[in-house]
């Protein structure tokens, strides 16, 4: 019944298990580990020997990429001896997990018997409806990934990047969740200049709504990016602002596509004169873009490297 049990069984153990590995691999002795994590050495031990961690986090949505991200965040913070802080992106995430409603199958199949549940979204966004409460959470956490990324940085344009997640059924801003100031390169990082919040972005939402699409993330555009896309085997469509003459050429060019059919999951608008080149990537969640962000950017910063550049 309980969520709280739950979470000790598929977020906190498993999670634990990846930081203890992760700890244990830059030469950390398990005393220390220990003393870090607040358990005994024995349970460390235990916890360097658990091969079921990522099947258990894979469970509630939470795949490798994600996972690493998440553990990064944390380890970044450990290493920098801001505990609190790690303990509290540690429990902010769970608790988004949860009201994202990537729990609720798992909460269903231990035995919770009623299917229309609300308790995570109302617990953590109690003034929102459920299907807000979701978008919002997803954004959230999609802004957590960012952040604890390294290489996403380096794909933030001059205009700077934005992720949107919009409800079912929105009709504008209002429905649409983003960042208010957009997402900046501060200190070599991604860093939001605001939480999360509903029609916080006009152009992007106007993106997203014109796709079909609930959730967008804009990067930047370049021969690296290409690369990178055409490595995943990504496939995107192009346009140019410069032929669309509206207050937002990127939705107008969207909703043109989608119209004849040729829209596809990135899209990128090539620029003109002073018109910066950007990418478009569309999905489902805010999560799931921004995991493909990060796919690119890790690509991104290996052929940077190469060339014998560095963030």
């Amino acid at each position: 019944m309980f969520v709280f049990d739950l979470g000790r069984q598929w977020y906190a153990r498993p999670l634990r298990s990846r930081i203890a590995l992760a700890l244990r691999s830059r030469g950390w002795s398990q005393k220390k580990i220990a003393e870090v994590l607040g358990v005994s050495q024995a349970a460390v031990s235990k916890l360097l020997q658990d091969a079921t961690s990522i099947v258990r986090l894979k469970h509630l949505g939470i795949h490798e990429l994600e996972a690493e991200l998440l553990v990064g965040y944390i380890l970044e913070l450990v290493e920098k001896n801001e505990l609190d802080r790690a303990v509290e992106v540690a429990n902010r995430y769970w608790l988004l997990v949860a009201a994202s409603g990537d729990l609720c199958s798992v909460h269903i199949n231990s035995g919770w018997s009623y299917r229309y549940c609300t308790a995570c979204m109302r617990s953590v966004y109690p003034s929102l409806s459920p299907e807000r409460a979701m978008a919002l959470a997803d954004v959230e956490r999609a802004v957590m990934l960012l952040e604890a990324s390294r290489n996403a940085v380096l794909l933030i344009p001059e205009v700077l990047s934005n992720v949107v997640r919009a409800v079912r059924g929105a009709v504008g801003p209002q429905d649409v969740v983003a960042v208010p100031g957009r997402l900046a390169k501060i200190g070599g990082k991604v860093r939001a200049r605001d939480s999360p919040a509903f029609g916080a972005s006009k152009h992007l939402a106007e993106v997203v709504l014109a796709s079909g699409y609930n959730a967008c993330i804009n990067i930047k555009f370049d021969e690296l990016v290409a690369k990178a896309l055409k490595s995943l085997h990504v496939k995107y469509v192009e346009f140019s602002s410069e032929h669309y003459g509206g207050a937002n050429p990127a939705a107008e060019a969207v909703s043109e596509l989608r119209e004849r059919g040729a829209l596809a999951r990135v899209v990128v608008d090539r620029g003109g004169l002073g018109i910066e080149p950007v990418t478009y990537i569309f999905g489902e969640r805010a999560k799931e873009v921004v995991l493909v962000v990060e796919k690119i950017a890790r690509l991104y910063a290996e052929y940077r490297a190469s060339q014998g550049t560095t963030l």
